[in-house]
């Protein structure tokens, strides 16, 4: 579809791109008949992209980290979801008014909903971060038996609390006893350039579980790479990135969003 005066603009911001976002959305509008276009927009200035939002009246923007909290004060109205959350991942203009909405809790919902049933299921999570703090919101929401774990005990703590999960202490805490059933890095550790790190001992992976990452690249992960040796049933983080953009492209447009066109084009963008 070619573009002109009346097409959508949607961009995503953050402050390193990659492709895969933008070939999914992208694929997504040319099957459904819309007229958008989604570009991907390097930034180290939130407030003044937020402004240029406005200014321009996009339809609306994803947003990576560092700024899922930052932009949250640059908005007129948070969802409730994101605003238990504490971040944003999505801005939506609608008639000038910017909303923010969370989509990461959903995305690792409904990417660990393909290889189990959630409910009663006991998870052990890393982190205390963003994605710590959606997948924290997003399995408590669906009946987990959640107990977090962090190098750092005051933010797990805090978000222990605040969801009514269990605190386990720093990652090395983490026993290979098989008194789990999934368990979850949402930290940024193994993300490239430092795809060797790992914020999960490999004795702490116990054997026949699940296992997920929410790094999107490399998309084995060393965590991922050690606990599929062990036998577990890895879920990697671009699935997550698949379901909440599936989200997004349904708020942006208002139709239902092309499931296998999407996943299929995350998989070419992902060969690339």
């Amino acid at each position: 579809m070619a573009i002109d005066n009346q097409t959508m603009l949607i961009c995503s911001l953050a402050i390193k791109q990659g492709r895969l976002g933008a070939a999914m959305h992208n694929a997504a509008y040319s099957n459904l008949g819309v007229n958008a276009i989604y570009i991907p927009l390097t930034t180290s200035d939130i407030q003044g992209s937020i402004n240029g939002i406005r200014a321009m009246n996009f339809r609306g923007t994803t947003i990576s980290m560092p700024y899922k909290q930052e932009v949250m004060k640059l908005l007129d109205k948070i969802d409730p979801i994101a605003k238990r959350i504490g971040a944003v991942n999505t801005v939506l203009n609608r008639d000038g008014v910017l909303i923010g909405y969370n989509s990461d809790w959903i995305g690792v919902v409904e990417a660990l909903k393909e290889v189990t049933i959630l409910k009663g299921k006991r998870v052990v999570l890393v982190g205390a971060g963003g994605a710590a703090r959606a997948a924290a919101y997003g399995l408590n929401k669906r009946g987990c038996k959640v107990t977090i774990f962090n190098r750092t005990a005051a933010k797990a703590k805090s978000i222990a609390k605040e969801f009514g999960l269990k605190f386990g202490g720093k990652p090395s805490k983490i026993k290979d006893s098989g008194d789990y059933d999934i368990i979850i890095n949402a930290t940024s550790v193994g993300f490239y350039p430092n795809e060797n790190a790992s914020a999960i001992n490999y004795s702490a992976i116990s054997s026949g579980k699940i296992a997920m990452d929410v790094v999107i690249t490399p998309a084995l992960t060393q965590f991922l790479k050690h606990a599929k040796s062990k036998g577990c049933k890895i879920v990697f983080g671009r699935r997550m990135l698949l379901h909440q953009a599936l989200f997004q492209v349904k708020l942006f447009t208002k139709r239902n969003p092309p499931f296998k066109i999407m996943e299929k084009a995350l998989l070419v963008a992902s060969r690339k």
